[in-house]
């Protein structure tokens, strides 16, 4: 045969052959599956080597064809055909693990046949069943374990199971239910032990319906198997029923075949080849791909899933095939560009690896053969947001052919070669797949009794987080979007299946740039509409006449505590007046700023009313703390005046006037206020900058008004009292000052000092306190130490860092009817941006999200380049409305790089938190960490309050907390911070740890405190436990262990790695680490099952994979 005939032959018989020479392959109907095959039979038959890369190129076909070197005879095989029990392959290897760590469907590959009319001939099919079975080794296979080892073993005979159900309901139902039989059938595990896993189902209505499911276990089958099972005995069921011998009479191809073809091109030096182009293609990808998902992976892959459907539709799907031929692409490559797309947006990822499968029959040997014969490549996509859409495009289709060109490198010994680190948690190298599987199974038989159309079932398992898989391309381009249930719930693949549809629907638009392509679906943009429906009418007042409105309604109501001396609203107001009038008399204007730096009392709370009141801003200073910071912020604050208790030197040398404070007997002035004006500002607060310049935050009073009026987060009225905690320069002061004072509440002053849990809980009991703001940290210590005397509160409200979510369940546990919010914020936006309320025990079970915008606030979600992401994905906090401040006072650089109109999808002026957050699949905020110091650790993403949650579980913990070393991205390590419940051994912690959490998330330095230290601002004191940690223990877990017991642990690793370093292992030696691997974990657990009689289980030892681990899980089986 010629080229040309070969691809008439691959391409079809109706090929017009004179477009060959202007025509490319993809042009002419073929695509890449085809492609592979053409190359496949030419260099099979005459060891002639045409790129698949050729032949998706726009080349045309004739000069592909005319580059390739002339044929030559083809060789002939002189290698025996026959049966060969032979060894597991790597794909099996880690499909027999999972079945024993796991158990369940995972595997199983569930197909339906649906009939269109009439019912088969009983005992035709039978016949055609048994034949089939009869020729392919892998339908009589089954795996047994023998001296530590799993081998396949091939049955003489096997009948496979035809099992007869009748479903008597409507006809017009039947397929529905059959659809239900074969999810439940595929869910049913195998026994791959005890017969082979391939099992049918014939389903019959009495109206004259019939239906056939089939289930195989992906350890005899794949995709392609699966085709040509159908095709086979559908072939032999046709003959059977005409009278006929089967048509089949040649030997089938056996995997004997498959492994000599490895062998071959091995030795021919092609897979070092392949190797050499993957680690140059490969470089500078990431190899984890991490979805974004509300908990954290489990330490063990959970490989249950569940599947969602994707349907293009007519229009959509007739405009992706038009325009996939209009670029010279295969609609594989379009769709799965659209696919690395949405994955981009949602990841954040700019580089990435998509797996795809190739059915690995590269002879015609092999063409037929029905077996797992399939390998899994990695197809890298890079996105470019510069880059116009054909171009995208383009450069898809040509990784997918430089990956399909490398392809016969067993994914297995391609994760070896690149030293890929694995673990248990996740798929090595590649965790997120695509497929077409419309060429693999044919979408309808005919048989000599009618049509069957055939559907694709699920089996409940998933092999990787996240596999789209198209079945189907006529009439519509119809998927699967199949996912790991432990990382996504189903809202979460629902969102991500309607993107990826948007995503198409962008792509096959103009030839615009990436860039403005967001793969945001309609109803996915209905879910932030929803989140920012937060509009609400102010009024347009400064924050002192709010104050003087609930004056005038209740001028004889208590205004403020302290001690034993109290103020009524009334006297309040003279008092701030009088106050007003001495700050006026030394010069203070409209606009100036003044300082306040005194302990909190009613003389603070006068000393801010009067100078809002005459119109100035109060800035909130420390002047207790010397040196250059207090400096850089006085002369930045540029103040008018100073009310302070005490003058220190630092005043007098910056010029800055005293003005007097409220003392008891003070008189009360009639002085008028300023005229309102809700754009002039009410305070100033000095924040950290990353320089270490302190910046200064101008709040107007219209964000304050934001936070206070009738705030929905927190509903304030006259009967409350109101705890006032926080120092003046810290802004949940703000809360704490005007939400009572203009509420008609009751300010409650805590005495002056650092609070000491007792102490403060005595106050909130003794002074009827109903509301209250504490930090994360303090409410941690109040908890823990005075739980009683949160009973009389109404509301707490929390944040400031991350809030300990099973200290929030044992309150509202313990204290019913109360309400606990998480309030998140920047001081840029006054405050909270976000809250998130919790009212019972029940619904707090996880790391807590930070909720949803308040009144008068919007949130968006933005990528590095100032665009708007899809809900689901990680990206930067920004937010808008009335909240915001105006900017950092004498510095407009600053300013103009966090406030500004960054973003074109979005209108409002913004600012940008720093913060990485998520929409969750409930529409909430959830909070990641920061974008200036997020970690990676071996490419995954840390969530430090999973950690912290598995840490303080444990009964010998009680109080713990998890952050992040200082130092370079490289040198960045986690630290466990505890308070011991009892006397404890930090490596014993970090093994429990290690037995729940992947090992990136388990902490490597340690420290043992009394208490959780807090800062002045009741943060906290992240320097002072770093100061303190270090490396968990070394010694063995077991000191008390006999040595010959030791001894014999090490034996065990040595007896189960042959190929070992000599010698004795230590008590924590990594059995993966030492040349261990999974058929090795499973002779060792044999190993201590034949000498001693104890029985280990599998995943227990994975958690624990050292001679000392190993110890313990015998003792416990030993004693339990």
């Amino acid at each position: 045969m010629s080229l040309d005939e070969y691809a008439v032959a691959v391409l079809g018989p109706d090929t017009d052959v004179t477009g060959f020479a202007t025509r490319s392959f993809i042009g002419l109907g073929g695509d890449s599956l085809r492609a592979m095959r053409l190359a496949a039979l030419v260099r099979e038959r005459h060891g002639v080597r045409i790129p698949v890369a050729d032949l998706l190129s726009a080349t045309p076909l004739a000069d592909v064809l005319a580059g390739a070197p002339g044929l030559s005879p083809a060789p002939v095989d002189d290698q025996p055909a026959g049966e060969s029990v032979g060894a597991l392959s790597p794909t099996q290897r880690g499909m027999w693990m999972t079945e024993k760590v796991v158990g369940g469907s995972t595997y199983n590959l569930v197909f339906t046949c649906h009939l269109d009319s009439g019912r088969l001939d009983r005992d035709a099919f039978e016949r055609a069943v048994a034949a089939t079975t009869d020729r392919h080794a892998s339908l009589r296979t089954v795996f047994r374990e023998q001296d530590g080892d799993v081998v396949p073993v091939v049955l003489a005979r096997h009948t496979p199971d035809i099992t007869d159900v009748t479903h008597m309901g409507d006809a017009a139902e039947f397929e529905d239910a059959v659809r239900g039989i074969a999810a439940d059938h595929g869910r049913r595990p195998f026994d791959l032990t005890a017969a082979p896993a391939f099992r049918l189902i014939r389903v019959t209505n009495p109206a004259g319906r019939q239906a056939i499911v089939l289930t195989g276990h992906h350890m005899v089958l794949d995709g392609w198997a699966i085709g040509l099972l159908f095709t086979e005995i559908f072939g032999n069921y046709d003959a059977f029923v005409a009278g006929e011998p089967s048509p089949y009479t040649s030997p089938a191809p056996t995997t004997r075949a498959l492994v000599s073809r490895h062998e071959a091109v091995r030795e021919s030096g092609e897979w070092d080849r392949q190797a050499e182009f993957w680690l140059q293609h490969l470089d500078g990808v990431p190899t984890v791909l991490e979805l974004p998902a509300d908990r954290p992976r489990p330490a063990i892959q959970d490989p249950r899933g569940e599947r969602t459907t994707v349907d293009l539709g007519p229009d959509l799907s007739d405009r992706v095939k038009d325009r996939a031929q209009e670029l010279g692409v295969t609609r594989f490559a379009f769709l799965l560009g659209a696919y690395a797309l949405t994955l981009s947006r949602w990841t954040g990822a700019r580089r990435m690896l998509i797996g795809v499968s190739l059915y690995g029959r590269d002879t015609d040997e092999l063409a037929d053969l029905i077996a797992v014969a399939g390998n899994l490549v990695g197809v890298r996509v890079d996105v470019d947001d510069d880059q116009p859409v054909a171009e995208f495009l383009g450069a898809v289709q040509h990784s997918l052919a430089q990956s399909i060109d490398a392809g016969t490198l067993p994914f297995d010994e391609l994760v070896n070669r690149l030293g890929v680190e694995r673990s248990l948690g996740a798929h090595p190298l590649v965790q997120v797949c695509f497929g077409m599987h419309d060429q693999l199974v044919p979408q309808h038989i005919t048989t000599s009794t009618g049509r069957l159309t055939v559907e694709e079932g699920h089996g409940g398992g998933a092999q990787f987080d996240l596999s789209l898989l198209f079945g189907r391309s006529e009439p519509t381009l119809a998927a699967q979007l199949e996912y790991a249930t432990s990382v996504w719930s189903k809202a979460d693949a629902e969102g991500f299946a309607a993107d990826f549809a948007t995503a198409a629907t962008e792509l096959a638009g103009g030839n615009t740039a990436l860039e403005q392509l967001r793969c945001v679906s309609s109803a996915r943009r209905a879910v932030l509409d929803e989140l920012n429906d937060t509009r609400q009418d102010f009024p347009a007042v400064t924050l002192d006449e709010l104050f003087r409105d609930v004056v005038r309604r209740t001028p004889d109501a208590i205004a403020v505590r302290e001690g034993d001396i109290e103020l009524t609203y009334a006297q309040l107001a003279g008092a701030a007046a009088e106050q007003a009038r001495l700050l006026r008399d030394i010069g203070v204007q409209p606009g100036d700023r003044v300082v306040v730096a005194l302990d909190r009392s009613i003389a603070e709370t006068v000393a801010v009313l009067g100078i809002t009141w005459a119109g100035a801003a109060y800035v909130g200073v420390d002047l207790t703390v010397p040196g250059a910071h207090t400096e850089k912020i006085l002369a930045k604050a540029d103040a008018r005046a100073a009310l302070v208790s005490a003058v220190p030197d630092i005043l007098a040398q910056q010029g800055i006037p005293v003005c007097g404070t409220w003392q008891p007997g003070w008189p009360s002035a009639d002085v008028p206020a300023e005229p309102a004006d809700p754009a002039r500002i009410a305070y100033v607060a000095f924040t950290s900058g990353s320089t270490g310049v302190p910046k200064g935050v101008a709040v107007p009073h219209r964000a304050g008004v934001r936070l206070v009026h009738e705030a929905g987060f927190v509903a304030l009225g006259s009967g409350d009292r109101v705890l006032r905690l926080s120092p003046l320069a810290f802004d949940a002061s703000t809360l704490e000052f005007w939400g009572p004072l203009v509420s008609g509440a009751t300010m409650e002053v805590y005495p002056a000092g650092i609070p000491a849990p007792s102490e403060l809980g005595e106050f909130l009991l003794h002074r009827g306190v109903t509301v209250a703001w504490l930090t994360a940290g303090l409410f941690r210590l109040v908890e823990e130490f005075t739980p009683d005397s949160l009973g009389g509160l109404r509301q707490l409200i929390t944040g400031g860092d991350v809030v300990p979510h099973d200290h929030v369940a044992r309150v509202l546990d313990r204290h019913p009817g109360i309400v606990i919010t998480n309030g998140y914020g920047p001081t840029e936006n006054t405050t909270f941006t976000a809250t998130y309320s919790m009212t019972a025990a029940a619904g707090v079970d996880g790391p807590l999200p930070i909720g949803t915008p308040i009144a008068g606030t919007k949130v968006y979600v933005l990528d590095e380049r100032h665009r708007l992401l899809p809900p689901g994905a990680v990206g930067e906090l920004y937010a808008a409305g009335s909240g915001l401040a105006d900017g950092y006072i004498g510095d407009e650089k600053e300013t103009a790089r966090c406030f500004g109109h960054f973003c074109p999808d979005v209108p409002e002026r913004l600012y940008r938190t720093g913060d990485l957050v998520r929409i969750d699949s409930r529409g909430r905020l959830r909070f990641l960490g920061r974008r200036d110091s997020q970690v990676k650790l071996r490419g995954y993403r840390v969530e430090l309050s999973a950690i912290n949650d598995a840490l303080s579980a444990d009964p010998r913990v009680a109080d713990s907390v998890v952050l992040v070393s200082d130092g370079d991205s490289a040198d960045k390590r986690l630290i466990a911070a505890v308070v011991p419940a009892t006397t404890v051994r930090t490596d014993e912690l970090r093994d429990v740890l290690a037995g729940q959490l992947p090992v990136y998330m388990v902490p490597t330095l340690w420290a043992v405190v009394d208490r959780i230290p807090v800062t002045s601002n009741g943060k906290i004191d992240r320097r002072a436990l770093a100061a303190v940690a270090a490396p968990a223990g070394q010694q063995p877990h077991l000191p008390e262990q006999p040595d010959e017991d030791y001894t014999s642990m090490s034996a065990f690793f040595t007896k189960a790695l042959p190929d070992a370093p000599a010698g004795e292992f230590s008590g924590e030696t990594d059995f993966f680490t030492v040349g261990g691997n999974s058929m090795g974990a499973l002779r060792l657990i044999r190993l201590v099952k034949d000498e001693l009689g104890v029985t280990v289980r599998l995943r227990d030892f994975l958690l624990s994979p050292t001679p000392a681990g190993l110890h313990q899980l015998i003792e416990k089986a030993t004693t339990a």
